[in-house]
């Protein structure tokens, strides 16, 4: 850009970010994060694929999510966010100062948590069993 202006700019359909393209194509490209006011910082939201997801799924899963994740210890909470944005278990680690085998072993408390609190007892069974 130039003084706001686009310089040089190609008109490319396959360039995901080109506006031609989401307009030729019929998509729109938006932002994955929202400021979260209770931690006063800023949050990924959770990424679901809309076009095979059943409506009701997906904001019962956000709903439900944000929920446990209250419920949690404010630590356990910031570990667990870090994790579902695809963090490694060695970089989480290092970010809370603790061993990479704390952190499987907090991953695996939280998903018998998780699936404890969406009422899948079983599958939280299998989880504790092979914990």
């Amino acid at each position: 850009m130039n003084g706001g202006r686009k310089v040089g700019n190609r008109l490319n359909v396959r360039e995901v970010l080109s506006k031609y393209a989401q307009r030729s194509k019929g998509f729109v490209v938006e932002r994955l994060d929202h400021f979260d006011d209770e931690e006063n910082a800023w949050k990924q939201a959770v990424i679901q694929d809309t076009r095979t997801a059943p409506v009701p799924d997906i904001v019962s899963f956000r709903v439900d999510f944000s929920d446990w994740l209250r419920r949690l210890p404010r630590r356990d909470r910031r570990i667990a966010e870090s994790l579902a944005l695809g963090n490694r278990t060695r970089d989480v680690a290092k970010r809370f100062d603790v061993s990479a085998g704390r952190i499987s072993q907090l991953r695996r408390e939280l998903s018998r948590s998780w699936r404890a609190f969406v009422g899948d007892e079983s599958r939280a069974g299998e989880a504790a069993a092979t914990a």
